[in-house]
């Protein structure tokens, strides 16, 4: 079993809600912070091994007072882009929080928070953005994981009975561009790590790495 880590949520609001039922198989120690009374109340009812205080997220007393000193993740999920931001940074300066992860409500704020030194950032707006653009353009493909600072990523899709590369063994096809076999998924679920020999099917779901620039030669030979 993996490690457990310290996470303290800020807000509690339906992110936090579903982030604490995500993270609750992992038997993580986790805190929220909230301002509100009855939204505590809340998710102290449904959730009760995770510690809630009723306070500002942002006030260095009450972060004082859960011990937020040297915990894994602080994340910021209020509201208020404002908060987030202020947040993150007396998590990080003040307590040596190891990870801080801020919501961005608007999506013009993102490069702020990184550049003054917020360890993840995400926009939900942009996220449903890439989702759109991807699903318009390459349907039946996905990202799966986005390497930081890069233009290489993780996409997954099922083969397509038409590729030329059903049939075949990975040593035998020629990938588009630099890209290279993650994992295959047989239909009946069994998993299989790649190697020269390893043949692919139809229907196969593969995890393949490659470039933002792969994607349309990728997805007209092995998944249309």
């Amino acid at each position: 079993m993996a490690e457990s880590m310290r996470i303290f949520i800020i807000g509690g609001g339906k992110l936090a809600y579903y982030l604490i039922k995500t993270l609750r198989p992992y038997r993580h120690d986790i805190a929220v912070v909230e301002q509100q009374q009855e939204v505590c109340e809340r998710i102290a009812t449904e959730f009760d091994e995770v510690r809630v205080y009723n306070g500002d997220g942002t006030n260095i007393g009450i972060l004082e007072e859960v011990d937020l000193q040297d915990a894994d993740f602080y994340i910021a999920a209020t509201g208020k882009d404002e908060n987030n931001l202020v947040g993150c940074q007396i998590a990080k300066n003040r307590f040596g929080v190891k990870r801080t992860v801020a919501r961005v409500n608007n999506p013009k704020n993102a490069e702020m928070f990184h550049l003054l030194g917020v360890d993840r950032v995400y926009s939900g707006t942009q996220i449903l953005a890439d989702i759109i653009e991807q699903e318009i353009d390459y349907i039946g493909m996905r990202v799966a994981y986005a390497i930081e600072k890069s233009t290489k990523r993780i996409i997954e899709f099922k083969l397509s009975p038409r590729s030329d590369a059903a049939g075949r063994a990975l040593q035998q096809y020629n990938f588009p561009g630099k890209s290279k076999v993650v994992m295959i998924t047989r239909e009946n679920g069994s998993i299989e790590m790649p190697r020269g020999d390893l043949m692919m099917h139809s229907q196969d779901t593969i995890l393949l790495v490659c470039d933002e620039s792969e994607y349309d030669i990728i997805w007209k030979k092995m998944v249309r």
